[in-house]
């Protein structure tokens, strides 16, 4: 049973949290598990052209999206930063999903496109938002299933739909009043199956799905967050909103830099965008892009690094220089 529901920011993002930070987080491998994702919204993209106009727009190619299969994707501006990621799905029409603090941000970049598309953009609040931790097909489940379910599939019943992501991660929208009950009492139970949206934070974040945030957004290319090795980045579709300096990045440049996960151990504050130098403190040899608490002064940190560095590092704006340990997944 839930004991609290109280917020962890993360930048300026808050998330829910349901316990103790450390029981809220950690998560039981024969269980399936229900969070929270109230801080998620829809945009709905509705119009005759909605799929061409999103063409030109998104990094994905929207065409691929249909009833059975959804995208995930990435807006840029014209110097190819990244403004948002972007899951792409159908369901009464082409839909958006998207943290809701740059919800508004993006709705005002695409409706600038979209007044010379004959394309209609509107926040959908109609639907419950879920996310889904799939481990064991004998256990609780918001509805069936498919056994061999791929990802990007698109699942679809009376009163629920979503989609996988990989690796057990669904998604799910819940429109019916009493389903929303049934399905929070089933998992808001002994064994506290139903979790925060800081808890799917952790977990996305572990799998190597990274979030932009307002303090973030406009600042980096998708190579940085190696978005080229997870789907978001289509090389075949025709030109959309950055793709010049996108495709010129994927095709003639060096990269420098990957993307890695790692644990740390500080009582500093942390920020995406944060600076990070070698052990010297003078040479800048990366970013922190993501993060999330794992204990107290803990944290398992999504960083952009170049390839070659050392150990320790600096935090901008730390007074001690810190290790960096290579995440493993359990």
């Amino acid at each position: 049973m839930i004991e609290r529901k109280e917020t962890y920011s993360i930048n300026s993002r808050s998330l829910s949290m349901f316990f103790p930070l450390t029981e809220d987080i950690t998560l039981e491998k024969n269980r399936n598990y229900l969070f929270d994702l109230s801080y998620m919204r829809i945009l709905k993209v509705r119009g005759e052209k909605s799929a061409e106009f999103l063409q030109g727009q998104l990094s994905c190619d929207t065409n691929q999206v249909t009833e059975q299969t959804m995208r995930q994707g990435a807006m840029c501006n014209l110097k190819g930063r990244i403004l948002a990621l972007l899951d792409v799905f159908y369901y009464q029409g082409l839909n958006l999903l998207l943290p809701a603090d740059l919800c508004e941000s993006t709705q005002k970049s695409l409706q600038k496109a979209a007044l010379f598309s004959k394309v209609n953009l509107e926040q959908d609040s109609h639907f419950n938002i879920y996310g889904f931790y799939y481990q064991n097909p004998s256990d609780l489940k918001p509805c069936e299933i498919p056994a061999s379910c791929s990802k990007y599939q698109m699942i679809q019943s009376s009163d629920i739909n979503g989609y996988h992501l990989g690796q057990g991660l669904f998604i799910f929208f819940v429109s019916g009043q009493q389903k929303q009950v049934e399905l929070l009492e089933s998992f808001n139970n002994e064994n506290k199956q139903r979790r925060s949206s800081l808890a799917w934070h952790r977990l996305i974040l572990s799998h190597g799905f990274v979030n932009i945030y307002p303090e973030t957004r406009g600042l980096f290319l998708p190579h940085r967050l190696d978005l080229h090795h997870h789907g978001y980045l289509n090389f075949e579709k025709g030109c959309y909103k950055g793709q010049e300096i996108i495709a010129r990045t994927h095709y003639k440049a060096k990269l420098k830099h990957e993307l890695k996960l790692f644990t740390v151990e500080t009582s500093e504050a942390l920020f995406s965008n944060q600076k990070i130098f070698d052990e010297t403190g003078k040479k800048e040899v990366g970013e922190l892009v993501d993060y999330s608490p794992v204990d107290k002064e803990q944290f398992l940190v999504a960083l952009s690094l170049l390839v070659e560095r050392t150990n320790p590092v600096w935090f901008e704006r730390h007074d001690n220089p810190v290790d960096i340990y290579e995440y493993s997944p359990p």
